[in-house]
């Protein structure tokens, strides 16, 4: 979930700070219309200047010069309504309206064809005009945490957006034409009741990240393999039975989030996605996992906790770049030899039924966080107590005896037993 609004952060952030108000005005000529040479080709204020424009904050100030408002910030201020006078501001690219009461777009929100920026998120919206379409220049439109049931068709009239934010609202479904943005590289829809999302042929070819995480989703589009672009797919706490083999298309595919849903096995086919980097398998109903996972060489973070899993594949080992592997609350009693891990740094084999210390974790050098509570473990190897990188130890609901706790509080005195 980390990863959800970084991109929202990283551009409001950048827009929104505050320049000087005589700034806005060597870009302007004394008829208020902006010098060419700062326009770029649709006859805007440049990407490289806009950051630098001043920053209105009420509307008392704005209407002063209408024509020279490129920036109107009027977030927190328990509006009830967009004000009228805000539809003055032909010049207008960057409108932020974040955290007031406004419960509807009015279709006047269509003369305010320069917008790059619109955040009306949290609000309380219900119902959104047709008219948003007509927006062609909008880059970035922020409607997360209101209250729509719905997303017009006429969205995908939008033809230059980049960032769709829908997160925390009441949508049931999307538009089916949605993916005929095809200028759209941030899709979130996080926290709605959605259960299919849809996937048009042809459709998110230039998609980078997808947020449908706590959704109702139960399956994963067939053609889910087109988003071609996609480096972070995030689909947990859905209801997700399978993950489809179109899936495993996506080979330069580095992060994805699959946890708590209700997945019984992954397709043998998985090896093509032989770019992920972060994989998130948790709270699933795994019972087995096939040998060609080996194949993903690129892992550097792996979560199988909370399955089903009794048994793991050998092929783990093969895992030369992966840091932090999680397969705690399984029914795992014996590992294979995961000795080859050189770079693993974070082991979790916590909730098992594993009754004898596993011999190899005293070869992973780089080992600093080990955690194997709540297991049947009774003795300890000497070997374990030479590993000098470890910095956090859980030995907890084990079945060792007072004798080797104070041993290992010798050596490691910040484990916990």
């Amino acid at each position: 979930m980390y990863l959800k609004k970084i991109f929202t952060v990283i551009i409001f952030n950048a827009l929104f700070c505050c320049g000087l108000s005589a700034q806005n005005e060597k870009w302007f000529d004394s008829n208020g219309k902006l010098l060419p040479q700062y326009l770029d080709d649709n006859g805007l204020l440049a990407e490289e200047f806009l950051p630098d424009a001043y920053e209105y904050t009420s509307i008392e100030e704005a209407i002063v010069n209408p024509e020279r408002v490129l920036k109107l910030n009027l977030s927190e201020q328990k509006l009830s309504e967009i004000p009228s006078e805000v539809f003055m501001f032909s010049n207008i690219q960057v409108l932020d309206l974040w955290h007031n009461e406004i419960s509807e777009i009015p279709d006047d929100i269509a003369q305010l064809t320069n917008l790059q920026y619109l955040s009306l998120n949290e609000n309380k919206i219900s119902v959104l005009s047709p008219s948003i379409g007509d927006l062609k220049n909008l880059l970035m439109l922020n409607l997360g945490q209101n209250l729509l049931e719905s997303v017009p068709d006429e969205i995908s009239g939008l033809e230059n957006l980049g960032v769709l934010v829908l997160d925390e609202n009441n949508l049931k479904t999307l538009p089916e034409n949605l993916g005929l943005i095809f200028t759209l590289t941030n899709l979130s829809v996080h926290d709605n009741k959605i259960t299919d999302f849809p996937i048009c042929s042809g459709g998110f070819m230039g998609l980078q990240t997808l947020d449908i995480s706590s959704n109702e989703i139960q399956k994963i589009p067939a053609n889910i393999g087109d988003c071609q672009s996609l480096i972070i797919f995030d689909a947990h706490s859905n209801k997700i039975t399978e993950i489809p083999e179109d899936m495993c298309r996506l080979s330069h595919l580095p992060y994805i989030n699959f946890s708590d849903n209700k997945i019984t096995q992954l397709p043998k086919s998985i090896s093509k996605m032989s770019f992920i980097q972060m994989f998130n398998l948790s709270k699933n109903q795994l019972s087995a996992l096939p040998s060609s996972i080996g194949n993903l060489k690129m892992l550097q973070f792996l979560d199988l906790a909370d399955n089903q899993l009794t048994v793991l594949p050998k092929a783990l080992n093969s895992f030369s770049f992966i840091s932090k592997l999680d397969i705690s609350g399984n029914n795992i009693v014996k590992l294979p030899d995961l000795s080859s891990l050189s770079n693993l740094t974070d082991l979790a084999l916590d909730g098992n039924g594993i009754e004898i210390f596993p011999a190899f974790i005293t070869k992973l050098s780089s080992l600093e966080k080990l955690s194997l509570s709540v297991n049947k473990i009774s003795t300890l190897p000497e070997e374990l107590y030479k590993m000098k990188a470890l910095r956090e130890l859980n030995l907890q609901g084990n079945s060792l005896d007072d004798s080797i706790k104070e041993k290992v509080k010798k050596n490691f005195p910040f484990a916990k037993l």
